[in-house]
């Protein structure tokens, strides 16, 4: 009779925890610890051993003991909740909306996951890579060499965006290659958009150089702070929660981190602190950041600073290549940001300007490029 009466009291416990204050939620619950963060900053839910599914996409994976990076923060549920894909959280158990249940404990879809391919895009111009020398000082010339980066790729001339970087899907490679051949159109008439497929599963990412880095070289992002330690950093970003999280996430990356609520704060830090990387939302409670980033543009010794920008999960399809392309952000992220997925961004920012042998002590007197 105790032994029932034990378990009647376990059990209670639990649907005490799946409706709290009486609230029965209409997701699945799932401990907290199922849910968490990938190396390369993925949110995932685990359903065995080996085995996740990425929230955002519903895509399943192979998981290992090296993909983890970290447990999930409440910064990160908030996220999710925002974006559609939690319903509410406590620190026992996420409710999750539904995601694809389709072959859930089918091991097809593991088979299936080992040949899915990713692409990366890039523009092949069809010119024999001996005039790379050519086109490198053609797009010097025409004030493209900011926007793009000619590379050799077999026997022909390739174009890469900023930093080198790949266009991660279709549309902003098609936008790349149009403004390209219009700026130059005797020279890139015959440019084609191209790409690159790799498996997603793979241990390898793009950097922002536009080459691929192993498994070690994310982990790196994660753990070193020779590349961040001493850097400053402006953040600005509206709602406090967020603010804190990220400002955290930058002191433990041993930045020096000034912040801001509003644009017009953080233009006055900016003059100020004269940093090295800026962080910001685009959703600014005084002005539009693509104002604020208007106005940072006038300032000389500020056009060339590096910049990462967060939008909200809904900002416009078209808002990624204007902030590539004519903000000239080094980085654009969406809505919901794992940390580690900012922390691997910011490091490679960092790193890829160190690379490229800039000087980060930007100065009222001297102008830095890209």
């Amino acid at each position: 009779m105790t032994g029932r009466v034990r378990r009647i009291s376990l059990n209670c416990s639990v649907h005490k925890e799946y409706a709290e204050m009486g609230k029965v939620y209409s997701g699945s619950p799932v401990p907290r610890n199922a849910v968490f963060i990938l190396a390369d900053g993925s949110f995932v839910v685990q359903w065995g051993e080996m085995r996740v599914q990425e929230l955002l996409t519903g895509r399943y994976r192979t998981y290992h003991d090296h993909d983890f990076s970290h447990a999930i923060t409440d910064y990160e549920l908030a996220q999710l909740k925002v974006a559609g894909r939690v319903e509410h959280y406590n620190r026992q158990y996420v409710w999750l909306y539904a995601l694809p249940e389709s072959g859930r404990f089918d091991h097809l879809h593991e088979l299936e996951n080992r040949h899915r391919r990713v692409r990366s895009y890039y523009l092949n111009t069809t010119l024999p890579k001996a005039r790379l020398e050519e086109i490198q000082t053609l797009l010097t010339a025409a004030a493209l060499d900011d926007d793009f980066l000619a590379r050799v790729r077999g026997d022909v001339i390739a174009i890469l965006g900023k930093n080198g970087a790949p266009y991660h899907n279709l549309q902003d490679a098609e936008l790349a290659q149009k403004y390209l051949v219009a700026r130059a159109p005797a020279v890139f008439q015959h440019t084609a958009v191209a790409f690159v497929e790799t498996n997603e599963n793979a241990n390898h990412f793009v950097q922002a150089d536009g080459e691929t880095s192993d498994l070690k070289t994310v982990i790196a992002s994660q753990t070193d702070v020779t590349v961040t330690r001493g850097k400053r950093v402006v953040l600005v970003v509206g709602p406090e929660d967020e603010r804190s999280a990220i400002r955290k996430l930058l002191l433990d990356m041993e930045m020096d981190v000034q912040t801001a609520s509003s644009a017009g704060e953080g233009l006055q830090l900016l003059e100020d602190e004269v940093p090295h990387l800026l962080i910001m939302d685009l959703q600014l409670p005084d002005m539009h950041g693509w104002q604020m980033l208007a106005k940072l543009n006038e300032i000389d010794f500020l056009r060339q600073l590096p910049k990462i920008i967060i939008a909200d999960h809904s900002a416009a399809s078209d808002t990624q290549a204007f902030a590539l392309t004519v903000v000239k952000a080094d980085i654009y992220l969406m809505k919901p940001v794992s940390m580690a997925q900012l922390r691997q961004n910011i490091w490679m920012t960092l790193r890829g300007n160190q690379d490229h042998g800039q000087n980060q002590d930007f100065d009222q007197t001297s102008q830095t490029s890209n």
